[in-house]
């Protein structure tokens, strides 16, 4: 197998299955512009969504979870286990491969919308550039200025010019517009159909799988984006921005007296992933899963994974802010002693500090580790063997965070967005109990009513109420989602790695090392202290 390296800003070539060891494609294909013609929308959706997700699933979550305080290393077994993390010194190499790995997954799906004859694809089309919206709002969150009008040209431009974030935005969003104009078009032959097996996405989330529910799910889809990028736009000052944003939120507005107008279940991405080879895994189980299924043994991701030390405590109630309230999602989440004699009792869960060294008498089977949620074996049939974690759909969006996000709209834009705050948000909690699988939601709003920072009704600043619950609810699912969140607001307060160079954590990411070898001319060059504070290349809706 050939591994895809050359710059990635410049490809539009479908890619098939990632490798083992990172989110790249390995393909069998040699490529070039003769076979990308040959290969039809019909055949590109679904390796489109696929590679694109793997990303998601495997080096964001990483990322996330590590930035949130939500991971610790094993220390106990690893010389320094997450070690770059913990220092946070965001350097062109630190995380480079989530701009290498978007881009060339992104890639993929503008390919979908490039293809010859694609106007004769219009579902095709549509998909392709709803979920290129939800990814490139990543990659600007992540880096602010990045390409785009220029990108994805192939051989006809391999040095892209960096686009205004904010000009990235804008065009995102009328790319969403153009997506909710092409769902209910009908393709002029059934040849052009959409067939629902090309659209791993609408059939992993489980729904009737007919046309009108196809179009249903993306329209909802289509909006909940639009929804995310606006409410990302609260804070901006630009008055450019706040014009176009304010034009798109008054049109938005009568959606939002129905919440059934957004994403109303998780939304799940199923390729057919099974435990029969690694790139064919749910890539969760593939990277951080509790056994190598090739090796028969600890995998080497979960070995290394400790739940941190303050989301245990947060979860346990053994902070200052959630003092007395246990969180019934710690069992579900993170599982005691999960390399030693593993055990779900909330007393037996213990975390490792970020960056800490060892504990006299302590062993790494003394700490918790990934759990039953999505990593942790156990026994021979059921949900939890190895075979049907590595088969799970992978969680794209779920519906807590969609509800939290509407609580969040109607906080921010109180006059446009007619959402019932203090509903969507114990909506969310809820969802988030019911997406883990715990089942102590109702009792864990109760306990949190009267607790700032955690219950609706004590908490003056909503805000830190909804981007704490954010926080333990996309922890192992969607934490980069979380990490942008707490960059935008400061929510929730996170204690920094024993051993970090900066006091602060990023607000944003350092362009990778791949941009300065291929596109020297175009990207900007910021120093790594301009990582760390409010300035020209900070995400342009901080300012």
């Amino acid at each position: 197998m050939k591994k895809i390296l050359i710059p990635i800003l410049g490809m539009t070539t479908l890619l098939f299955f990632n490798s083992c060891s990172d989110d790249f494609l390995d393909v069998n294909k040699n490529v070039n512009e003769a076979y990308t013609n040959q290969v039809t929308p019909k055949d590109r959706l679904g390796a489109a969504e696929t590679v694109v997700f793997r990303t998601q699933g495997n080096t964001m979550n990483r990322f996330g979870n590590l930035m949130m305080n939500a991971w610790a290393g094993n220390i106990y077994y690893y010389a320094s286990p997450y070690g770059d993390e913990f220092r946070m010194r965001a350097d062109s190499q630190f995380y480079d491969n989530i701009w290498d790995n978007l881009y060339l997954g992104v890639s993929n799906l503008q390919a979908v919308i490039d293809a010859p004859e694609s106007a004769k694809y219009p579902h095709h089309v549509a998909v392709a550039k709803v979920m290129k919206a939800y990814y490139m709002q990543m990659i600007v969150d992540l880096y602010n200025d990045v390409p785009y009008s220029e990108a994805f040209k192939g051989q006809a431009n391999k040095n892209p010019k960096y686009d205004k974030a904010k000009d990235v935005y804008k065009g995102l969003l009328a790319e969403l517009n153009q997506a909710l104009a092409l769902i209910p078009q009908t393709p002029s032959s059934s040849n052009y159909n959409l067939a629902f097996a090309e659209d791993p996405i609408f059939l992993g989330s489980g729904t009737t799988q007919d046309l009108a529910t196809w179009r249903t799910f993306w329209t909802q889809m289509a909006n909940t984006v639009k929804l995310k990028m606006l409410v990302r736009l609260s804070n901006c000052t630009d008055p450019e921005v706040i014009t176009w944003r304010n034009a798109e939120l008054l049109a938005m507005a009568p959606l939002t007296s129905n919440p059934a107008n957004f994403i109303s279940a998780d939304v799940k991405i199923q390729p057919g992933f099974n435990p029969n080879a690694l790139d064919q895994r749910n890539p969760f189980y593939a990277n951080f899963g509790r056994i190598d299924i090739d090796a028969g043994d600890i995998g080497a991701g979960f070995r290394q994974t400790f739940a941190s030390e303050h989301i245990v405590n947060s979860l346990r109630g053994l902070t200052t802010e959630t003092s007395g309230v246990s969180d019934g999602r710690i069992s579900r989440l993170f599982i005691g002693r999960g390399l030693g004699s593993p055990s779900t009792a909330a007393g037996n869960i213990v975390g490792q500090p970020q960056g800490g060294t060892k504990q006299a008498g302590k062993a790494e089977g003394d700490f918790a580790t990934l759990g039953l949620f999505l990593a942790f074996t156990n026994g021979t049939t059921g949900p939890n063997t190895s075979s049907a974690l590595a088969s799970n759909p992978g969680l794209v969006l779920t519906l807590s965070e969609v509800r939290f996000l509407q609580a969040e709209a109607a906080v921010v834009y109180p006059t446009t967005m007619a959402f019932n705050a203090q509903t969507s948000f114990n909506q969310g909690i809820t969802e988030s109990f019911t997406t883990v699988g715990s089942t102590a939601s109702a009792a864990y709003l109760t306990a949190i009513a009267a607790k700032p920072g955690m219950g609706w009704a004590a908490t003056a600043n909503k805000i830190q109420a909804i981007q704490y619950q954010k926080w333990v609810a996309l922890t192992n699912i969607n934490p980069t989602e979380t990490y942008i969140s707490y960059t935008k607001t400061g929510f929730p307060q996170l204690p920094m790695p024993q051993g970090a160079y900066y006091s602060s954590r990023p607000k944003r990411l350092m362009y990778p090392q791949s941009e300065y070898i291929s596109n020297t001319a175009n990207v900007p060059n910021p120093s790594i202290d301009d990582m760390y504070n409010i300035n020209a290349y900070s995400p342009f809706w901080l300012k």
